[in-house]
């Protein structure tokens, strides 16, 4: 099997564990944590551990966050492509005025002693550097992938010339990375076989307020009419909802000892893919993909270091088993 490509965001998440409630103007005790994370990475770093060959590319900066991510990545399995910054264009205003230096990015997050996300912020402006011809050099990548994974995190010019240089036969799957995001990929949604988003991306992408099953159904749904393939969105911890052209559907969640959410998404976009490449049934790929999230949110990792196949059978078995 030729090896699935992702192309998208690379950061490194700095998470802010506290010990107990925030207090304004002071410090609490708590614990600093750095690890490798950007959606379409997380996404790979996902496939790798499932036993599937992927390869990543992302742009990243030359400074010391760019050797760890690329380190921490490669050590998990990861193929590493390093986009590296190119010239833009004389007539490229808008890439001419970002700063001659772009450190690589980086998500900060401060985590409540519930493990649940109190503040974040995102420093990813080389993104926005990365420029259509810069996907030249993934030309062969592209051409004999099964399968191509991209976030919103890249510009909306990159995305578009990603579509154009999509092989028929790919399979394609997009996630948005964030609600900002989200509208870079509507030119994108009528060649998308899988998006998979939460409830605000989905709010920014259908103009759906989502407060609940009914309406997570409501926008999965209005994705498929908008020309997506399948949509899956998610709420935490009220579950999923499914829709592609045949049927919709609303999956709860799986109870879950939460220890940090980051993440969790991504590794149900990639558990998903896996199987419906593998032409599964949904149901089966909703029911990994929901086992894969909660073996992520009770991990302090983005991508959890237990993540295989065998332990998301587990965790099937042993939800399968708390219900009867």
């Amino acid at each position: 099997m030729q090896p699935v490509l992702a192309i998208g965001t690379a950061a490194l998440d700095i998470k802010a564990r506290l010990a107990r409630a925030p207090l304004p103007t002071t410090d609490v005790p708590g614990r600093i944590t750095i690890k490798a994370g950007g959606v379409a990475r997380n996404i790979a770093e996902n496939f790798a551990r499932l036993g599937v060959p992927i390869a990543f590319a992302g742009i990243m900066g030359d400074d010391s966050q760019a050797r760890l991510l690329i380190e921490l990545s490669r050590a998990a399995g990861l193929d590493v492509h390093p986009l590296p910054r190119s010239a833009p264009a004389p007539d490229d205003l808008y890439r001419l005025k970002l700063p001659d230096v772009l450190p690589t990015a980086t998500l900060n997050v401060v985590l409540g002693p519930d493990g649940r996300q109190i503040a974040g912020a995102f420093s990813g402006d080389i993104l926005d550097a990365l420029q259509p011809r810069d996907l030249d050099t993934l030309h062969e990548l592209i051409a004999a992938a099964p399968a191509i994974i991209c976030d919103g995190g890249l510009p909306l010019d990159v995305l578009i010339a990603l579509r154009e240089r999509l092989p028929e036969e790919a399979f394609f799957c997009c996630n948005p990375g964030s609600m900002a995001l989200a509208p870079r990929l509507e030119p994108l949604l009528d060649r998308v076989d899988l998006l998979t988003c939460n409830h605000l991306e989905a709010q920014a992408l259908t103009q759906v307020k989502v407060d609940g099953p009914a309406k997570l159904i409501s926008a999965a749904l209005i994705l498929v009419k908008q020309g997506v393939k399948r949509a899956v969105v998610t709420f935490g911890a009220r579950g999923l909802a499914y829709a592609d052209g045949e049927r919709s559907l609303y999956q709860p969640a799986r109870p879950v000892n939460l220890v940090d959410a980051t993440g969790a998404g991504d590794a149900l976009a990639a558990t998903m893919i896996e199987a419906l490449l593998r032409d599964e049934p949904i149901g089966v790929c909703l029911q990994r993909g929901l086992a894969a999230a909660a073996l992520t949110c009770e991990s302090e990792d983005t991508v959890a270091p237990t993540m295989s196949m065998g332990a998301i059978q587990q965790r099937i078995k042993l939800s399968t088993n708390s219900h009867e």
